[in-house]
Parts: C-alpha cells; structure tokens; sequence
C-alpha cells in the first residue's frame, strides 16, 4: 500500500475541491492518502511577509497604481530564486515526510505560475538528501502557460524527483466578481460535469504513478511539437490580456462603510497578511496582493470592492455551496418523477 500526500493553497476553494477529488480516487485505487493545507502546516503570512515575493502583474501594479505613498518591499520572482535559502522552521518537514511514497503540491494559476504563498513556501524547503518522488497538480481558468516546468525546476531544486502534472479547469471562480449575476445552480452543474472529467484524468495519473512506484518507467503525457506552436500564441494573448485587464480594470480596494460591519472576516482571511484597520475599525489595504479574491468573496456583506469594475458585482460563493445547489436540484427533479 502506498501513502501519498497533498499539500495545496487554495483562493477560492477549488484547487481544494481538485485535491480532494485526488485523494478520493487515490483511495479508490488502495493509497492512504492525506491531504495537507498549506496554512494549516504554517502561518503563511508570516512566512510570505519575511521574504515576500511577488508576480510580475502585482509589481507592475505597485508602480504604475500604487495604493500608498509607502512602497511595500515586494520581492521579484527571479531575484528570489536566485536568493533561495533554506528555511530552519522547515527543516524538519523532511523527517516528518520520510514515510510518504509520493507528494503532490497543488496551487491555483496566477499568471502561469503558483501563489506566490506557495512559490515563499516551496522556496523555503530545505534541500532533501533523499529524491523523494514529488508531483505538481493545478487548477486554472483555461491556461497555465509553463507552470509545470517551474514547479519542475522549484523542486527538482530542493533535491527532490519530479514526476509529473496534472491540472484542470472547473468553473470561472475569478471571473464571478466581474458578473453582474451569478447562477449557482448552472455553475453547480458544470462543476460536477467538470469534477467527473477531471476524475476520469485522475485515474489515468494514478495509473501512471503506480507504475513508476513498480520500478516500471512510463510516460503520463508528452507535448506535441504542434500543440506548443499553436497554444504559443493563445498563452501570450491570455497572458498579456490578463495582466492588461488586471492593472486596467480590476487592482485596487475599496469599501462601502454603510455595509461593513467591522466583523474582521477579510483582515483574516487575506493569505498575504495585507489588509488592516484603520483608525475607525474598518478595513484597509495599503498595497497591491496576489488578488486571490478571499476577501471579495468571504465578506458577509459584500462591502468590498477592488475597482468599479467589481462593485456591485457577483462573488464566488466556493464549490461546496455550487455542489450543494446541484444535489438539491437533483433531489428535486427525481421527488417530482415520483
């Protein structure tokens, strides 16, 4: 029997809802499977806030629309990768992840690559002496551009032995706080349409991993030369699209006072630790985040907004209540045959 684990971040709720359908079907095919999320293993605001790198679109926001007169001193990818050190709160992890066949580090996109609380995190690891087989999972909005080959290169890094990626796209979690409506019930639908495909490619990957623990080498999935000609041009105009309606459009923060009932349910949440109160109790967001979209969406009042573009607008209520709205109607549905 092999035992695996998951270690993910999630914005909204769906990189967890994608782990937890790996871990149902690892346990199908007879692993002990556990899951592990990232801020219950660390205070990841504390460990992102020491060293905290940041994305291009974030950086580029910070200059061009800066929220403050007080520039937060935000990392560059790059200059952190070629700074990586290892961190001693980590260091034990490699003992403690000495029984485990197999670890998957999973991630929602933010312009081709993981949050950057997972990015601190992962680069914080300490070097393993033992290769141990690790694997990267994802989920996103339609495209991850090199993802994979960064995870690749991150852990192969750390000394450990990559194997693989498996990635999918569920409903438009990010896109909901620019609509002016959001149908759960349609939405609900489509994640169970999206979650049995997504099983469906999760059985294929087990497959393959069971091999590769056997000893017997195997292939996942290779790149056609033609599937990177053509998904080139459609990663670009995703990529700098993205980042044009992102700095455009969407960064910033802003609140209704009216409606906030100072319950503090957005300073806690934010995984960057960027959201404070000022001296009235109510929140205030000094700098440009990951936009991971936590506090639009966990507001009880729906009091925040980023820009105009989101004011007003819908929220991503999470996959357990798309989930819910689709089992209910189903329920409904076979109580009317009868």
């Amino acid at each position: 029997m092999y035992r695996a684990l998951l270690v993910y971040f999630s914005g909204t709720g769906i990189t967890r809802h994608f782990a937890q359908l790996i871990q149902e079907q690892m346990e199908e095919q007879g692993y002990l499977c556990d899951l592990l999320n990232l801020e219950e293993l660390i205070d990841i605001t504390v460990l992102w806030q020491k060293k905290p790198v940041a994305l291009h679109y974030t950086i580029r926001a910070e200059v061009k629309r800066p929220l403050s007169k007080y520039p937060w001193p935000y990392i560059e990818l790059q200059d952190a990768l070629k700074a990586v050190t290892e961190n001693p709160i980590l260091s034990n992890l490699e003992s403690e992840w000495e029984d485990y066949d197999v670890i998957g580090f999973g991630s929602p996109v933010y312009g081709f690559r993981p949050a950057p609380v997972m990015i601190r995190f992962l680069l914080d690891l300490p070097v393993f002496k033992k290769p141990k087989r690790v694997f990267s999972f994802a989920t996103h909005d339609g495209a991850q551009g090199d993802y994979e080959n960064f995870m690749s290169q991150v852990l192969t890094d750390k000394g450990l032995k990559f194997v693989g990626h498996i990635d999918h796209t569920f409903v438009y979690s990010a896109s909901a706080v620019i609509r002016t409506s959001f149908n759960r019930l349609t939405a609900g639908r489509l994640l169970v349409q999206k979650s049995v495909q997504a099983k469906e490619n999760i059985k294929i990957f087990i497959k393959y991993l069971n091999n590769l623990l056997q000893g017997i080498q195997d292939i996942y999935r290779i790149a056609t030369p033609m599937s990177i000609i053509f998904g080139l041009p459609y990663r670009l105009i995703y990529s700098y699209g993205i980042d044009f309606l992102l700095n455009h459009f969407l960064f910033g923060f802003g609140i209704h006072k009216d409606k906030c009932i100072q319950c503090m349910t957005c300073v806690m949440q934010c995984p960057q630790g960027l959201i404070e109160l000022d001296d009235d109790g109510y929140p205030l967001r000094l700098y440009h985040c990951m936009y991971c979209l936590r506090c639009l969406n966990w507001c009880p009042t729906d009091a925040l907004y980023f820009s105009k573009l989101t004011n007003g607008k819908a929220r991503f209520p999470g996959p357990e209540v798309l989930l819910e709205a689709a089992k209910q109607d189903e329920l409904s549905a076979r109580l009317k045959k009868h």
